[in-house]
């Protein structure tokens, strides 16, 4: 086994060490949200579904741990070339636990509403490695514990774009969009991407044509009464940068 392979293992060990602890800590999976012929609904905070792109597979859900801060839930559907993921797109439910007195405190005013919720977005580029070495009990390590456990392996750099809102008047949760594409596959590093922790030309670019596809991989719709997708509210998220 080569240093890299030994890595790989020991990330994945300690990875699926902190998917188990959240899920004891957090109990079972929250009934509030569930998939239903396909879609994901969400029934309240925030109230909509979710339609993911047929390319895209859904594998399961699995309970999240930032620290002792909050805590959640991730719906995860990849795309993959046999055991290899190429693609993710990531619905991430969070919430701050009972005993912390903080609240989200994201500027959302003059956002784009979609499905009668504001959204920021905004384009990241990591090392999945690296991030799970500096937080092994984290969502990164999280969700890579819980792709191996479904059977599939991830590149270890990624490019993200994601959108978020915040869905309750207490501003106690987030909903975070995550759609993330594999960055080795176009053959270029982190160094190429960012400069002195500022965003390179090169990487500005990317973000705009990513943002396009990452809007396009889903739609939001919201609910009626019954809890079901109310078919004329269907609605993508606007693609230029939003920060």
């Amino acid at each position: 086994m080569t240093r890299v392979e030994r890595i790989h293992v020991l990330v994945a060990s300690i990875g699926l060490l902190g998917f188990q602890l959240a899920a004891s800590a957090f109990g079972a999976q929250s009934v509030e949200q569930f998939m239903q012929d396909g879609i994901l609904i969400s029934v309240k905070e925030p109230s909509l579904a979710i339609s993911v792109e047929d390319s895209l597979t859904f594998v399961g859900r699995h309970p999240i741990a930032i620290g002792e801060v909050s805590a959640g839930e991730r719906f995860v559907f990849i795309e993959a070339d046999g055991e290899s993921v190429r693609r993710l797109f990531i619905v991430q439910f969070e919430g701050f636990l009972p005993a912390v007195d903080d609240y989200f405190r994201y500027n959302l005013s003059g956002r784009p509403v979609v499905a009668k919720y504001p959204f920021r977005s905004n384009g990241y580029a990591f090392d999945m490695v690296e991030q799970i070495a500096t937080n092994p009990t984290g969502e990164s390590a999280s969700t890579n514990a819980f792709l191996r456990s479904k059977g599939y392996s991830a590149p270890d750099l990624w490019m993200m774009w994601r959108s978020l809102t915040v869905p309750d008047q207490a501003r106690k949760k987030e909903v975070i969009l995550f759609y993330v594409e594999d960055l080795e596959s176009i053959g270029l590093t982190l160094a190429d991407l960012y400069k002195n922790d500022s965003e390179t030309q090169e990487w500005i670019n990317i973000q705009e044509k990513l943002a396009v596809r990452a809007n396009s991989s889903f739609q939001l719709a919201e609910l009626d009464d019954n809890g079901q997708p109310i078919n004329s509210t269907w609605s993508s998220m606007p693609s230029p940068l939003m920060r």
